[in-house]
């Protein structure tokens, strides 16, 4: 269950990566969306201030998050990244989270 766990983790860290590179995206439109660039694309104006704090802050909980993951994978874990990451897999909707963290809860470790 341990190594289930782990690939779980795994699988999930790749998500997160891609939904990070997504917001580093999004923050990057915001970015020059502001600047006022996009003079061929009117539908892109529609970004603001708001949307850079927003996706700032969404791409630092989302890397937080892959670093935490990285703790978890470890052999000498505790149990206690586990049930964190039952909380955040549901918080964030990620099921390879959600179910890493579950098998981690199950394992035994020795």
């Amino acid at each position: 269950m341990e190594t289930a766990s782990r690939v779980m983790y795994s699988i999930a860290n790749v998500f997160s990566w891609i939904v990070a590179l997504v917001y580093a995206a999004g923050l990057v439109f915001s970015i020059l969306s502001v600047a006022d660039v996009f003079h061929l694309f009117p539908e892109l104006q529609n970004y603001g201030v708001g949307s850079i704090v927003t996706f700032a802050i969404l791409l630092f909980f989302t890397l937080l998050t892959i670093m935490l993951v990285r703790k978890a994978k470890s052999r000498n874990s505790s149990k206690f990244w586990d049930v964190l990451f039952i909380i955040l897999g549901i918080l964030g909707w990620n099921i390879f989270y959600f179910l890493g963290g579950i098998f981690g809860v199950v394992a035994i470790r020795r």
